[in-house]
């Protein structure tokens, strides 16, 4: 495997501010020393974010996330460490210098590598060809029907597969390619699965090709528009899940809108490869489209990050209202706000755009109510003359909605507007959101039991749960994955694990001896012994953090609230008292033990004798303590 030594780790710490690092990201409020914001890993109304300049990490007391800037990096980004790392040394100038250990870990790394290049080699063929190739002259056509021009094509990599499969196959092995690895990489597909030496066929024919890049700007995947009506499959194609590419965690075109998303405040979301690059184009760069699939709570998770605030731009036919009330349900959870743009009938964002110009569209945009005016405007209009019946049904759906939003004055102002609307009592409405949030507590709760079960299983079977384990530089985890947790109750444990990371003369004093064999009487003294063997400098930030991001994530988790507790001062006096303390305790558990072993039956009275003087011995020590 290789991996990026740990005194490159701490150079690229040394050389990155962790604020400047954040604040690129969204806006942090000073608190004293330290800064604070919400939390853009988990849902909070109160920011309990906080990073300390100081130490150079950030920590939320709400979650419990933590960590130094590369760790911050991995879980914001959902990149590997090696990935964030790099990231990371590319913006502050540090040459990356990686060693080789595991050789299976580096095939596999490699490979992975093999897959990110062969994108990368296969968006610039695409390229060429709609450019250049007689073949393609159908794509330039449509290109051009669309109103977009070749430079458009150029900044966003526009490209052609060709109808005919050979051309692609020739050109791949003329790269070096292998058919199975066109086949990993989703850009082949084997005639039959289960018998590969039959050959494969390329995944895209005769299609108009949108790169799928990720946070760098790289292709990872492709998607692809039919160019002839007879043409089988979708519309839309997109690539296959691969290593690289999971559509459901993918936006098309944030990389290229991320920032305008940061300073807007806000991202809208629309359906189509095409009608994201028309309104981007045009002047209007914070939007973003899904791969054919509904938003998920990975999307979600990614928006909130990036803003407060959503506006979608869906159809307005029957489909596209459905998928606005399924996208309100996965977005409205994570407090964002929801706003619904609806465009005349029959016109998609592209069409509205060439049509109408993009002004008339920036109107509809920042006038876009939010889903429940629109909900109540729809359907409660033809409601009010109704029946109660149908007015209490139409309520019981929006109960159901108001139920997904956590803010208590929010709700408020919803059921008030709901029982106007629709004049029905707010009694009524306050039930019905009382049943649907109870509804929602007990779903999740099933939930959280399942998932404790399965994690549960996994821990007496011996296999490796979610998160779990050490995270080794290289290692290609989940960064953002739940961990189960190193708790450390002792608090002379805490003080001394403090002490020894934070304070340079308590380190050199305490640390010149080796490990007391009294450790091994005690619990919680694993993350302990590790930090007394470790090597690093407490006076720099960067290798304390260096030295925490070798541990496994359960323990850098544990290590991360150490750190940024400073609710107690740790003097040299007081870890030598924790110390002493500690040792106390490792007498007192002995005593305990032996007296158990003297209380057992029919006990030879040879064995009596000497448990009896180990007893008094350990009384003796206890009292020299």
């Amino acid at each position: 495997m290789a991996i990026i030594p740990q005194e490159t780790v701490q150079e690229i710490l040394d050389a990155t501010d962790i604020v400047e690092l954040i604040q690129g990201y969204f806006p942090l409020k000073r608190a004293g020393t330290n800064f604070l914001a919400i939390c853009p890993f988990h849902n909070e109304k109160s920011p309990s974010f906080n990073i300390n300049p100081q130490r150079q990490i950030f920590h939320c007391f709400g979650c419990q996330a933590g960590g130094d800037a590369i760790k911050f990096l991995m879980m914001y980004d959902n990149l590997s460490f090696p990935e964030a790392a790099k990231k990371l040394a590319g913006q502050v100038g540090v040459v990356v210098r990686e060693e080789v250990l595991d050789p299976k870990e580096e095939a596999r790394q490699r490979g992975r590598s093999d897959i990110l290049r062969l994108q990368k080699a296969a968006a610039d063929w695409f390229h060429r060809l709609l450019f250049k190739s007689p073949a393609a002259q159908e794509a330039r056509d449509y290109l051009k029907s669309r109103g977009l021009t070749m430079e458009t094509s150029r900044r966003w990599q526009f490209g052609y597969a060709p109808a005919e499969q050979k051309p692609f196959i020739d050109w791949a092995r003329s790269e070096g390619f292998t058919i199975p690895q066109l086949v990993e990489g989703g850009l082949a597909k084997w005639r039959e699965e289960s018998a590969p030496h039959k050959g494969a066929y390329s995944f895209f024919r005769h299609r108009l090709m949108f790169p799928v890049n990720n946070d760098f700007g790289e292709p990872i995947a492709f998607s692809g528009r039919i160019l002839s009506k007879d043409q089988g499959g979708g519309k839309y194609v997109n690539s296959p899940e691969t290593v690289l590419f999971n559509k459901s965690k993918t936006f098309f075109g944030l990389d290229k809108s991320k920032r305008a998303i940061l300073k807007a405040k806000q991202a809208i979301v629309c359906e189509g490869q095409i009608d994201i690059i028309s309104i981007f184009e045009s002047g209007i760069e914070n939007v973003v489209a899904g791969l054919g699939t509904a938003l998920t709570a990975d999307h979600a998770k990614i928006l909130k990050r990036h803003t407060e605030e959503v506006v979608l731009c869906y159809d307005s036919d029957t489909a596209g209202l459905n998928a606005a009330s399924k996208a309100f349900r996965i977005l409205a959870p994570t407090g964002m706000l929801v706003r619904l743009a609806l465009l005349p009938e029959g016109e998609d964002p592209d069409s509205f755009i060439r049509k109408q110009g993009i002004e008339a569209l920036r109107e509809i945009l920042e006038t876009a109510p939010e889903f429940f005016d629109f909900q109540i405007d729809r359907r409660g209009g033809r409601l009010n003359q109704g029946s109660l019946r149908d007015r209490l049904n139409f309520a019981r759906d929006l109960s159901a909605d108001i139920a997904l939003i956590e803010d208590k004055m929010m709700q408020d102002s919803l059921i008030s507007r709901v029982t106007i609307r629709l004049g029905v009592g707010e009694d009524d409405i306050r039930k019905l959101v009382r049943d649907a949030v109870a509804a929602k507590a007990r779903t999740e709760k099933a939930q959280f039991k399942r998932e404790s079960v399965i994690q549960r299983r996994q821990l007496e079977t011996g296999s490796r749960p979610t998160g779990a384990g050490k995270e080794q530089p290289g290692e290609a985890t989940d960064p953002a994955a739940p961990v189960v947790p190193v708790e450390i109750t002792n608090r002379s444990i805490r003080l001394l694990c403090r002490g020894l990371l934070i304070d340079a003369e308590i380190r050199d004093e305490i640390t010149v001896l080796p490990v007391p064999d009294y450790f091994r009487n005690l619990t919680e003294t694993e993350v302990l012994t590790r930090i007394w063997q470790a090597k690093f400098d407490p006076a720099s930030p960067a290798s304390v953090n260096a030295f925490v991001g070798q541990l496994a994530p359960p323990e850098q988790q544990c290590v991360s609230r150490l750190l940024s507790d400073e609710s107690a001062r740790v003097t040299p006096e007081l870890a030598r008292d924790c110390l002493t303390a500690l040792r106390k305790q490792s007498i007192q558990r002995q005593i305990s033990v032996t007296k158990a072993q003297l209380g057992a039956p029919e006990l030879p009275e040879n064995e009596v004798t000497r448990l009896s003087k180990v007893l008094l011995d350990l009384r003796e020590l206890l009292n020299e303590c």
